[in-house]
């Protein structure tokens, strides 16, 4: 916020500036943000409102959409629905001169379901139906423009699927159920929108409950209970409790209908604050009375804009002789350091050629190393696999003695270590390059720990840990590549594995800081001492110890949480004491996703 009021400060003390109304627009837009975001509506419309007249006089339509977009926001969290719906569409009509990019596609299709679930809202069911079957439609136009993000597009149905059913819940008991059931189809599986399928399945539970489908109730309930172990969702739960209430009332089984009901009261009164309805404005009266203060302090700048232009004036014909005598002095001191520059350029010239002499012998030995790792990889590898497989078909075909299956189990993990040293090679050296031909992406990073964590949950089993995993309530999206985050969650998970006793409680966590959104893995291990503590980041590190089982470790994997995580200009660090265990945190810069308003 002082930022933001600093911004605006340094704008409308210098009207004279170069491209004036595009920064007003910027710095009013800039105050509107954070205004929103701490939830003052009131003060985020007046600040759109203000930048959006700014906008108009220089600004493309293009870009002069995302005040509208943001004006139709504020609408809807006013619960003003009709209005926001105007905003919306008047969006989405300007933003149709953009260039024909992903991101601008995407915001497009979430105009049309905002539009959509804005006449929800306001209970104009059809023509909440109209655009919600617009936005399908403008989907499927473009789904075969961006083969690559086939997921996304099916992210997108899914979503909208759910809202359709919403619609058709009122009066289309099959066609509801249908549509809430392909929505949970498409976005709860692996890497798709898990939290939506857990909003989507409670909307299903409601259909049940209001149609009197007792077993249908309860098995959805179950399921739901299931996801809600995975993703911490605190309104979710509230409504998962009230409906387990209802349905233990209907079939009057006293003591658990009263458990569920004082479950479901607790939530509520805690979520009480964040939820209560907000005042409602005169919005058009709003609208004229800050045009006519927007016009009249139009006029006083005008004003006070020509005195400074004659001071200025004044100024710079008296600063003219000044200047000219300063040229002539610098244009003879000039000469003199031409010829003093022109050596010293010769010798740069010599130095820079001697510069990419060694810059071309590091490559080729760069390339080397990349054929070596080549054969490591081919010769290594899997030889390794296949002795591994042989000696599990003889571990499962034969009845051993106790004492030749230990010998076995021996065999077989050391060819585990073995493969998993030299994949950790492999991936430190691809790190260690300069070279980085892996494409970004805008991945929410709540996805990939999901599917990150459903992955490591069996590796835990195998000590009896439990992974738990606590998502943010909303996308956390970051420009990355998702394969090495997952790497770098991975990582990080397996340690704190290692590092835990049996039936030890592993967390992961997932939240915002800000314009950063940071990730922790939480364990109960061993901890790390204090003679160790600067060391385990370093490459081919010293600082390396057995697992709590005797698991071998291979000093690569922080190593190569560093470097990812600071390609992306993030950081990672951690906390550590013997008595609680060790956190490793992870900071990572969060990008402007496109998120649907509900």
């Amino acid at each position: 916020m002082v930022y933001a009021d600093s911004l605006l400060l340094l704008v409308h003390n210098n009207p004279a500036m170069k491209d004036y109304e595009k920064l007003e627009a910027l710095a009013n837009i800039s105050k509107g943000d954070i205004l929103f975001a701490t939830n003052e509506y009131n003060g985020a419309y007046q600040y759109y409102y203000l930048g959006k007249l700014a906008a108009e006089k220089s600004l493309d339509a293009c870009t002069y959409s995302e005040y509208s977009y943001r004006l139709g926001m504020v609408m809807y969290k006013k619960a003003s629905y009709t209005e926001a719906a105007v905003y919306f569409k008047q969006a989405f009509s300007e933003s149709s001169t953009c260039k024909e990019q992903f991101s601008d596609f995407y915001r497009r299709q979430e105009l049309l379901n905002n539009t959509a679930l804005s006449y929800k809202k306001s209970g104009n069911n059809d023509s909440a139906l109209l655009y919600y079957n617009n936005a399908l439609d403008f989907i499927n136009s473009q789904e075969t423009i961006y083969p690559d993000k086939k997921l996304l597009f099916e992210i997108a149905r899914g979503v909208i699927y759910g809202n359709l059913a919403q619609v058709y819940a009122a009066d289309d008991y099959a066609t509801a159920e249908t549509m809430f059931k392909k929505s949970i189809g498409i976005n709860s599986k692996p890497g798709h929108d898990i939290n939506d399928a857990l909003l989507t399945q409670l909307h299903l539970a409601h259909l049940y409950m209001d149609n009197r489908k007792p077993d249908s109730l309860y098995s959805t309930l179950q399921e739901i209970k299931t996801g809600l172990d995975t993703i911490k969702n605190q309104e979710a739960g509230t409504d998962w409790n009230q409906l387990m209430w209802k349905y233990y009332d209907a079939k009057k089984d006293v003591p658990n209908a009263y458990l569920y009901l004082g479950k479901y009261n607790g939530l509520k009164d805690s979520g009480f604050a964040s939820n209560k309805k907000l005042d409602e404005t005169d919005v058009n009266s709003q609208m004229k009375n800050l045009e006519a203060e927007y016009q009249m302090n139009l006029l006083k700048k005008d004003n006070k804009l020509n005195q400074f232009y004659f001071i200025v004036s004044t100024v710079l014909f008296v600063m003219a002789g000044i200047i000219l005598l300063l040229i002539y002095y610098n244009w003879i001191k000039s000469k003199r350091n031409v010829l003093a520059l022109t050596s010293l350029n010769n010798k740069i010239n010599k130095q820079k050629e001697q510069l990419e002499d060694t810059l071309g012998e590091l490559e080729n030995r760069n390339k080397e190393k990349d054929r070596i790792l080549g054969i490591v990889a081919h010769d290594l590898r899997n030889p390794i696999a296949a002795i591994s497989s042989l000696i599990t078909i003889l571990e499962e075909e034969n009845d051993y003695p106790e004492e030749q299956q230990q010998i076995l189990g021996l065999m077989q993990n050391a060819c585990t270590n073995s493969i998993e040293l030299i994949n950790e090679i492999l991936e430190f050296a691809i790190n260690d390059s300069s070279r980085d031909d892996m494409p970004l992406e805008m991945v929410d990073i709540n996805i990939i720990a999901g599917n990150c964590v459903k992955m490591m949950r069996f590796r835990a089993a195998e000590k009896k840990q439990k992974l738990q995993l606590f998502l943010s309530d909303s996308p956390e999206i970051i420009k990355a590549n998702p394969a090495k985050i997952w790497r770098v969650l991975s990582n990080l998970i397996t340690n704190a594995v290692k590092f835990s006793p049996s039936g030890a409680v592993i967390k992961i966590v997932i939240e915002h800081s800000g314009d950063k959104v940071q990730l922790s893995v939480q364990d109960k291990g061993i901890g790390i001492p204090d003679s160790i503590k600067n060391k385990i980041f370093d490459t081919h590190t010293e600082a390396k110890r057995p697992g709590t089982q005797g698991e071998r470790p291979f000093g690569l994997g922080l190593s190569i949480c560093k470097q990812i995580v600071e390609t992306y200009k993030g950081n990672i660090w951690f906390e550590t004491t013997a008595a609680s265990g060790t956190i490793f945190y992870i900071s990572l810069p969060k990008q402007h996703g496109m998120v649907n308003a509900d």
